[in-house]
């Protein structure tokens, strides 16, 4: 299972939730007041070969900052989730690569942040 398809935080204050998959890690977000918003189910049809994960992969974003988020380009409801929260969408086109397991937040890692560390819970 991956866990950015489970659930995946977006902000500060802010957490995708996959409604099909409670964990109890939610619980901890819920107790610290942060909003937890359940993505609208993926687009991406039933037939498509997903050998290594599953089409919730469409939440599996990267926010490049809080207002900015790579996503998938064919999960349209998606884009409106987040243009909803206020949050651009930059649209790439990632499902071939979504078959082989992974997404845009599993495929990046931080190296550098500008910024202070901070505590969100």
């Amino acid at each position: 299972m991956h866990i950015d398809a489970t659930f995946n935080i977006v902000g500060p204050g802010l957490v995708l939730q996959n409604a099909g998959r409670q964990c109890h890690q939610i619980g901890m977000f819920r107790k610290a007041g942060w909003t937890i918003v359940n993505p609208p189910k993926p687009i991406m049809p039933d037939d498509h070969p997903m050998w290594m994960a599953s089409k919730w992969l469409s939440m599996n974003v990267l926010m490049l900052d809080p207002k900015r988020v790579i996503v998938s380009a064919g999960e349209t409801t998606t884009h409106k989730m987040f243009e909803n929260l206020g949050i651009e969408c930059i649209k790439v086109d990632m499902k071939f690569a979504n078959s082989l397991g992974g997404g845009a937040h599993c495929w990046t890692a931080d190296i550098r942040r500008n910024g202070t560390l901070e505590s969100y819970l």
